[in-house]
């Protein structure tokens, strides 16, 4: 049997769908952002029922899928409004359909995203859907509409939930769709048959994330190289395909290195040569525009779909935490309480204003201000200008400080071959300050953006004990994002020696 979802995984990668529906591991179960996705999904898909007149819901009842679709007949052939989780067995595939309404000239089928915007795969997913539902003796569809969050709905001061979403038509289209639904599936139903996965070549973005959630099975070994031409930084997939088709796995299997960007021939020779590129010029030029106190600054943000707060929109990031570290001046030690602030909202209450108030009395009104990747700070700081237009000022004079630290390494300052590819502080920090437990991310209870977010969102529904510690594990975590952007500015000074 073919579920929606397995098929919409096929429409996207053949190999993904064989394993998904012969029940292979799927790593992406124990993702915490994938599991707080679905946990979203979930939420949105209930809040939109709460829109429509009262219905029946189809419940689920685990493998007994003739029953469930038994039972959602039986209510389309009463006199039932809407129908929740309608469920459907044509053909060998099975849906669930979030809200089907009853009008005069026929049924119109609602499928809920928690997503604020209409996406391709989204038409996809209602492609299958009204393909399934035709074959259904006796129903009588009218329109598909696939449910959004609205962008541009901001909260009052109470919830106006008939607001928060949007419909999009899709009739048109699922409608022009079905040869090609038709011969997905019928292609997909081959290759549930198969005693192997398809030999299709594998794809840089097999999935809407761009992630493949198979690459164990799936991917070559040599791709996960350090040498490996997918790791080469900013190289385009087709680019990355080319090569593959050509017999080049490998850097020193490159025949024009001239030919690349200075980024990706400094990674290339780095790589084969196993040593470090350095270029004191870019090192020094950015070193010549930092100014002490150096705060180093970092913020954790987390977005929900339905807003809880007035001035909150749907997926609207909002920051819940910030690490400052100051340095004052050049070789001063800063694991010290005196040079170290921070702040970590509730997650009852909106955190912006108290966030914005302890930033403005603890950053140094001058000196500069050290982030990683300053289009995400930036960007936050400009959001709370527009919350806090009172405060407008001093957060503009802040972002007008800010100094991005991944740019000397960007733009080839600095390369080491541990990097493989990537700039992020999670590649840099360990290669720069090697065999430092206190730098080392991998013995946090929280290790990334993502788990803090999700942590945070979680404390609504934990107790007191988990809450204190979950609290703990967050600082700790954004206390080492600051202060390892204080390793890795005066590691940079040694290097250069000054």
């Amino acid at each position: 049997m073919i579920t929606k979802s397995n098929y919409v995984v096929g429409h996207q990668c053949q190999r993904c769908f064989w394993f998904k529906y012969n029940k292979y591991k799927d790593p992406s179960e124990d993702d915490q952002q994938a599991q707080q996705r679905m946990r979203d999904g979930e939420y949105v898909g209930e809040e939109v029922k709460k829109t429509f007149p009262e219905g029946i819901e189809i419940p689920f009842l685990g493998g007994d899928y003739a029953k469930m679709y038994r039972l959602t007949k039986e209510a389309i052939f009463s006199d039932i409004e809407v129908i929740f989780e309608g469920s459907f067995l044509v053909d060998g595939v099975f849906i669930r359909v979030d809200v089907m309404q009853r009008t005069p000239d026929g049924w119109d089928i609602f499928e809920v995203k928690s997503s604020s915007s209409l996406k391709s795969i989204h038409k996809e997913d209602a492609s299958i859907q009204w393909n399934i539902l035709k074959r259904v003796k006796g129903l009588k569809l009218k329109d598909m509409y696939l449910v959004t969050l609205d962008k541009t709905y901001k909260r009052g001061k109470d919830l106006k939930l008939e607001e928060v979403f949007e419909r999009h038509i899709l009739t048109k289209y699922v409608e022009s769709n079905q040869q090609q639904t038709d011969e997905t599936l019928a292609n997909l139903k081959k290759i549930s048959s198969m005693d192997s996965p398809p030999k299709e070549r594998i794809s840089a973005t097999p999935n809407a994330k761009g992630k493949c959630t198979f690459k164990e099975h799936c991917w070559p070994k040599g791709l996960k190289e350090t040498n490996s031409i997918f790791k080469l930084y900013n190289l385009r997939s087709k680019k990355k395909f080319e090569l593959l088709d050509n017999g080049i796995n490998t850097f020193d299997e490159i025949i024009d290195v001239d030919s690349y960007s200075q980024i990706q021939q400094i990674q290339i020779n780095s790589t084969i040569n196993n040593k470090p590129f350095l270029d004191k010029k870019i090192l020094n030029n950015f070193i010549s525009k930092i100014s002490y106190p150096i705060s180093f600054f970092d913020f954790e943000t987390f977005s929900e779909p339905i807003p809880r707060f007035k001035d909150q929109k749907p997926n609207e990031r909002i920051p819940f935490q910030y690490s400052l570290h100051i340095q004052n001046k050049q070789n001063e030690d800063i694991n010290t309480k005196e040079n170290h602030f921070e702040f970590l909202g509730d997650y009852e209450n909106d955190p912006r204003t108290n966030i914005v108030k302890s930033m403005i009395e603890n950053i140094p009104k001058s000196g500069s201000i050290i982030t990683y990747y300053q289009p995400f700070e930036k960007g936050v700081i400009k959001d709370l200008s527009e919350f806090c237009p009172n405060m407008k000022e001093e957060l503009l004079g802040i972002n007008e400080r800010i100094i991005d630290l991944m740019i000397p390494f960007a733009k080839g300052g600095y390369y080491h071959p541990e990097f493989e590819g990537s700039f992020s502080i999670k590649k840099v920090l360990p290669a720069l300050c090697k065999n430092n437990d206190e730098l080392d991310y991998k013995n946090l209870n929280i290790s990334n953006g993502g788990m803090a977010s999700s942590a945070f969102r979680e404390l609504g529904n934990k107790t007191a004990e988990e809450i204190q510690q979950i609290r703990e594990d967050l600082l700790k975590y954004c206390w080492l994002d600051t202060y390892a952007m204080y390793a890795i500015y005066n590691k940079l000074l040694l290097i250069v020696d000054v």
